[in-house]
């Protein structure tokens, strides 16, 4: 017979012991639960179709974890506990976890024995590529190296047998197909799969992609008198592989443990063989580090094995006093003999354990009632099911929380409307009359605007300056722009007797160093850069000279780096060379051939083309930009279906069309203006010339003045500063100098500037409004009226023959969003299945309630719960 131990023998191990009474009442205190072990099941059934449903990812559920070294004796005590006759050596089970779900048949038919192995895969096999699999590939972010975990579990179902006999080949080809990640599961399926029925298991088993998976095989085994339990079986750690290329398996199986030891709801088995030291248990250590050992149950296994002169050890551990752990230990063994069969392997460990059998020392009698694998049952199964009743309120919260929310995240992801090709039509129509608003919208227009004047401000500014002085100047005063808004300025210098005079070259781009200078025979230029600057002349003036578009105000010009590509562009002594090289002989000077204006204007107009590439790129961005804000307006909603991605993808080509077109249409513009000069504005083209000459004429002066080196303290002011009683005192100020030289030898070639650059002004303007009007006159007209984009677009997504599957295809998301939708509805379906069957553990309960729950909570027609009617 059983002996109870004595009373205070074992400190922490009696509590547990003796607490059944106190536990059964605590977790099943219900008026409707008279039947003790009915509640267990109930409990435990539940449990266990939770964790084969894949909910842990929400909730945390309480569970056993069996771990333990290699060689531990964990295979025994896994068949003592599932009641497999499994073979204890020959690596079974120890290449992946195995999640066992124990449940007595309902009908207790002696015959009902089935066993329904299914696999569970969380995680993607990710080899690197030159296949080599280090030691350094397992980090803290990939502690299963080379696996990868994936967004969600898939489980699939391998193989159901209803003889025992077939459990260890059919759990062998199962592990075979863990390991084979890219190949279907369904080639290793015993008797079934093309595979299975090729190769025999022992070379399966060699010839595995993985060598190990954190992918789990489960097996649902139903029979007569069966625990209502459920745990995980791990591998066993280890210290050496016996291939040192596997040396990385070392770390990941150790990560393994420790990855289900932390689990704050799971009760870990330590199976500790009592023919080997404890003091070197790995396992142990993992369980400590994880500060898990109040939730560790200690199993010593291999009992028949135990030295004679080592039980003090093992004494003082059942009693509490070394390496304690919180829910005490349990002792087992399992016969040698392989003909003892499972039904009188009970048998066999009674009498091991009570009548003393292969010499039991005595000194183990004390603990009888934490002997055998038949106690260890009937607390663990109560252990699990009072864990499970404590959690589940918090279970059932959570599990209707993540409902909750993914009933959100799928209202964000809509199925495919009713009348798909009305929302399609309805979307596209919607889209076409925002373009056609947009192209008219004030706000568009008015970028545009500012764009144009940025154009036409750089275009101006870009009219070739003239050197004027007829010698080498040291220093020079250029006629050319001084900022953004002056229409010319000269290069006028005097020549420096007391130093030698620059190179032609240097002589129109550099500025002479400032040095000292004597009083007399040196004379200062007119004025420098800055302040010989003629901008607008004022309309009251009686000069008035080229007028300059004024610039928007705000931030810098994209054309800014072209505003010097005119300066220098004429030059006098150049302008007589061409005149020189185009005259006939005998003919008089002043004669000047049309040929010599044509190629000093098309060398200015020719710097158009830089400028007019950037105006075109700014307006394709402007458009393209108006274009894109449209379909997010009118399709937004759909971002996630094939219309929207479609459209966009249509519209970047039709975009790019019209930009062809368009860039055709004026570069066909700048090509007419470069041909030749030619105008019939004539009225415009004598007022700019005039100007020209005017201001061309004031700086010659002034220029050949100063070249005859006398003192001269006259500075120019700058044109728009001239008044008319300034334009007066000018004239009387130059007139008595003027009278003293003779006519100017360079009357022709200054002539000829003024020609230039009134022509170049002439056509400034009209280019800039000729490429300004083509934009909008074709461009922009064929969104806001033409009918160019909704043929293009139907064209292109298919819609000119009406087709619904077209209609239904466009409707369709891309395959990321479909692929989150399954998902989230699996998921959904997995736990409206936990639900149901929580509701249906209250309902057994006989009031509609487990303890511990509020009154909020409420079922819906579907079998989950809501609380306070909310989803």
């Amino acid at each position: 017979m059983r002996r109870r131990p004595a009373s205070g023998g074992s400190g922490g191990r009696i509590s547990s012991q003796n607490g059944d009474g106190s536990f059964l009442q605590r977790s099943f205190a219900h008026t409707s639960f008279s039947d003790i072990g009915l509640v267990i099941k109930r409990f435990n059934d539940t449990l266990g179709e939770l964790q084969q449903l894949g909910v842990q990812h929400v909730a945390e559920l309480p569970e056993l974890v069996m771990v333990g070294d290699q060689s531990a004796g964990k295979s025994s005590l896994m068949s003592g506990l599932a009641e497999l006759d499994l073979p204890r050596s020959g690596g079974v089970c120890t290449r992946c976890p195995i999640h066992i779900r124990l449940s007595s048949s309902r009908n207790n038919d002696p015959n009902g024995w089935s066993c329904t192995v299914s696999l569970q895969q969380e995680y993607d096999y990710k080899p690197p590529e030159s296949g080599r699999i280090k030691k350094s590939d397992v980090t803290k972010q990939h502690p299963f190296a080379p696996w990868i975990q994936k967004s969600h579990r898939i489980a699939s179902v391998f193989k159901t047998i209803y003889d025992k006999a077939d459990i260890e080949e059919v759990l062998r080809w199962a592990q075979v197909a863990i390991l084979n990640p890219s190949r279907s599961f369904e080639l290793f399926v015993p008797e079934e799969g093309a595979y299975a029925k090729e190769t025999s298991l022992a070379d399966a088993v060699q010839e595995t992609e993985a060598q190990f998976s954190p992918n789990i095989v489960a097996l649902e085994i139903k029979g007569p008198s069966l625990p209502d339990l459920s745990f995980y079986d791990l591998p066993g750690v280890f210290l050496s592989p016996p291939r040192e290329e596997d040396e990385y398996i070392v770390q990941v199986v150790r990560n393994l443990t420790s990855h289900y030891v932390r689990r704050q709801q799971a009760i870990i088995m330590w199976a500790v063989p009592m023919n080997q030291d404890p003091e070197n248990s790995i396992s142990l250590g993992i369980i400590r580090e994880a500060k898990a050992l109040a939730r560790t149950i200690g199993v010593m296994t291999k009992a028949d094995k135990v030295q004679a002169d080592n039980t003090a050890q093992w004494v003082s551990m059942l009693r509490g006093e070394k390496h304690p752990v919180g829910q005490g230990f349990f002792i087992t063994s399992r016969p040698h003999d392989a003909q003892v069969g499972l039904g009188s392997v009970a048998q066999w460990e009674d009498k091991f354990f009570n009548e003393g059998i292969h010499n039991w020392p005595p000194v183990f009698q004390e603990f009888t009632d934490r002997c055998g694998v038949e106690l260890l049952k009937d607390f663990l199964s109560k252990k699990l099911g009072d864990a499970f009743s404590s959690s589940l309120p918090s279970i059932k919260h959570k599990i209707h929380e993540r409902l909750r929310t993914i009933h959100h995240q799928l209202s964000e992801l809509p199925e495919l409307p009713n009348n798909v090709e009305h929302e399609v039509k309805t979307s596209l129509y919607t889209f076409y009359n925002t373009v056609r608003d947009a192209i008219k919208d004030r706000r568009f227009q008015a970028k545009w605007d500012v764009l144009n004047k940025q154009f036409q401000s750089c275009i101006t500014k870009m009219k070739p300056t003239c050197i004027v002085k007829d010698s080498e100047p040291t220093p020079l005063i250029e006629l050319a722009a001084s900022d953004e808004e002056s229409t010319a300025s000269a290069l006028v210098a005097a020549d420096t007797p007391s130093r030698k005079r620059p190179r032609a070259s240097d002589s129109t781009i550099r500025p002479t160093p400032k040095r000292p200078r004597p009083e007399s025979h040196v004379l200062t230029p007119v004025k420098n850069e800055e302040a010989t600057s003629f901008s607008r002349p004022s309309p009251s003036a009686s000069f008035c000279g080229t007028p300059i578009p004024e610039a928007p105000s705000g931030p810098p010009s994209p054309f800014e780096q072209f505003h010097q590509l005119g300066r220098q562009g004429l030059n006098i002594r150049n302008i007589r060379t061409e005149i020189l090289n185009s005259k006939r002989a005998g003919m008089p000077h002043d004669i000047v051939q049309d040929e010599v204006y044509d190629r000093l204007v098309i060398s200015a107009i020719e710097k158009w083309r830089e400028p007019l590439d950037r105006y075109m790129n700014l307006t394709m961005e402007l458009f393209q930009g108006l274009i894109s804000n449209a379909l997010i307006d009118a399709l937004g909603a759909l971002s996630n279906r094939m219309i929207f991605i479609q459209a966009r993808n249509h519209l970047d080509a039709f975009i790019q069309q019209m930009e062809v077109r368009q860039r055709s249409k004026v570069i066909d513009l700048f090509d007419a203006e470069k041909y030749q000069m030619y105008t019939t504005n004539v009225e415009a083209y004598n007022r700019y010339r005039d100007a020209e000459e005017h201001v061309l004429r004031r700086v010659r002066d002034i220029s050949r003045i100063k070249s005859l080196g006398h003192a001269w303290d006259y500075h120019p002011p700058p044109v728009e500063k001239m008044t008319e009683e300034l334009w007066a005192e000018e004239r009387k100020k130059l007139r008595e100098p003027l009278a003293k030289l003779k006519e100017d030898p360079y009357a022709t070639e200054i002539k000829v500037a003024a020609v230039v650059r009134g022509y170049y002004m002439t056509a400034a303007m009209r280019f800039v409004e000729s490429v300004t009007l083509s934009v909008n006159s074709r461009l922009f007209r064929d969104l806001a009226a033409g009918p160019s984009l909704e043929m293009f677009l139907n064209d292109k997504l298919g819609l000119m023959n009406s087709n619904p599957a077209m209609y239904e295809h466009l409707m369709e998301e891309d395959d990321a969003i479909a692929t989150k939708r399954d998902q989230f509805k699996c998921e959904m379906e997995k736990l409206k299945k936990a639900m149901q069957r929580i509701n249906e553990l209250e309902n057994s309960s006989g009031s509609g309630a487990v303890p511990g729950f509020g009154s909020e909570a409420t079922r819906d027609g579907d079998g989950y719960v809501f609380v306070d009617d909310e989803i």
